[in-house]
């Protein structure tokens, strides 16, 4: 091999190494606080007791679960009406129709041993819709990730003692407001039931 070809092919490595060892512009954010989610205008950060904590999720955006949180220790669940600090009207659509998603997924999972009960339950979840979108026509033209209706979720578990025992934070998509409502409360699930 030449000298020349030896030394693009060391420079190509180089750039490559460099994109994936971690320069802060090509890395993701770890924190929600370091990421592009949490500079966006039209999301608000008012409902969550903690954004700056938020760690990235394996299933859900974005998380925080208490040390020593276990799904299986809570055997009921009350489910609050979902609260709206987005401020279109979609938000609020949205924020009506999240509980029921959500006890749906809840009695869906076959990981999370949970009863949803009216009162007196082990763990209490709080929901909240920071964002609701339709489609605008530009994003419908140029495809970017707006070009479906998506929403923006956020939870909170309160345990017996009224203690923060996890807070999520999710985006997602759907072929209408309602089912990414429905899509995003899937993997809030999903993050419940893995705990991260």
């Amino acid at each position: 091999m030449s000298t020349t070809a030896r030394r693009v092919v060391l420079s190509v490595l180089a750039l490559v190494l460099a994109a994936g060892l971690g320069f802060p512009s090509a890395a993701a954010a770890k924190r929600f606080a370091d990421s592009k989610d949490a500079r966006e205008k039209d999301e608000p950060q008012a409902f969550l007791k903690d954004y700056d904590r938020l760690e990235k999720g394996k299933e859900a955006d974005w998380v925080l679960f208490a040390e020593g949180f276990d799904a299986k220790s809570f055997k009921t669940v009350s489910i609050a009406k979902f609260a709206a600090t987005g401020k279109s009207s979609e938000s609020k659509d949205a924020a009506g129709a999240a509980r029921d998603y959500l006890e749906q997924g809840v009695n869906g999972s076959n990981r999370l041993p949970w009863k949803v009960v009216a009162k007196g339950a082990d763990l209490v979840l709080l929901g909240n819709v920071f964002n609701a979108w339709e489609p605008n026509a530009a994003a419908e033209i140029f495809g970017d990730w707006m070009a479906n209706p998506g929403a923006g979720l956020e939870l909170i578990g309160k345990d017996r003692s009224g203690r923060i025992v996890f807070q999520i934070r999710h985006k997602s998509r759907g072929s209408t407001i309602e089912d990414a409502v429905e899509n995003g409360l899937k993997k809030i699930v999903k993050a419940l039931e893995v705990g991260k």
